[in-house]
């Protein structure tokens, strides 16, 4: 019987081991699996835990410093349930928010406040030869989403001193603001300059998980051949020099409640 307690010692050994490794786990031995489903992202310099770590250098794949990245996050996640503080802090961006994950399909985003360098949002949805200039700030009170959906959301995001480099030109947009509102699953939005840019702007979006609906247009203040083709990459140019951005697809709602 000696074999079998001495059995039993190493299995309490070994799990009490693996117990202590847990609680304590090192940020260095865990986040870079983690980062590696966040695409587009390099974290270094990792220190602390991966409950209470810090990262001092956030960087995107095209080299871009975003700053310094801390955290804490509820050690129940291996129960399933996610709790997540996050804090970002830099001269590129910045991001502040808790994160909640109480079921597989279910997350739970509040108090997010983010500001963020426009050029470190160049990526695979932007051709690349467009490069956004300014700044992309926002506030999302509340975002509660089911399998990547908005079931509840409200959100105002501005870009200040909006501009994008093309390969014929600059073109100055002035300001732009995006408001969001998501309620029983209807998600409205709107899009609209300040009156300072080159391109008046007036788009509204309505959608759900059976289809959606744009409706708007984009109107030059000036004459411009950088800012005609960049409008037409949305849609003909009319003989006004304005596009159309009447959309729809599958079951959509209507624009207004």
């Amino acid at each position: 019987m000696k074999w079998l307690r001495r059995i039993g010692l190493l299995v309490l050994v070994l799990a009490l081991a693996a117990g202590v490794f847990y609680w304590f786990l090192p940020a260095s031995v865990a986040v870079p699996f983690v980062v590696r489903r966040a695409r587009g992202l390099v974290l270094d310099d990792l220190s602390g835990t991966v409950w209470d770590g810090r990262a001092g250098r956030v960087m995107t794949r095209e080299g871009l410093d975003l700053g310094v990245v801390t955290w804490k996050l509820g050690r129940d996640v291996i129960l399933g349930r996610t709790h997540l503080d996050i804090h970002l802090d830099g001269r590129a961006a910045r991001f502040n928010g808790h994160m909640e994950r109480t079921e597989a399909d279910r997350v739970q985003w509040r108090d997010v406040d983010f500001r963020v360098d426009a050029a470190a949002l160049s990526g695979p949805g932007l051709p690349r030869e467009l490069v956004p200039v300014g700044v992309v700030e926002g506030k999302v009170p509340e975002a509660d989403l089911q399998g990547n959906w908005p079931l509840a959301l409200e959100a105002d995001v501005n870009w200040r001193a909006a501009a994008v480099k093309t390969p014929e030109g600059h073109v100055t947009l002035g300001g732009l603001a995006f408001k969001a509102h998501s309620a029983a699953g209807v998600l409205r939005a709107t899009l609209a300059d300040d009156g300072d840019g080159s391109l008046a702007v007036d788009a509204r979006v309505a959608a759900s998980p059976l289809g959606w609906r744009l409706d708007g247009a984009l109107v030059p203040r000036i004459r411009d051949t950088a800012l005609t083709h960049l409008i037409a990459r949305f849609g003909p140019v009319r003989p006004d020099g304005s596009v159309s951005l009447a959309r729809k697809a599958g079951l959509a709602p209507a624009t207004s409640p």
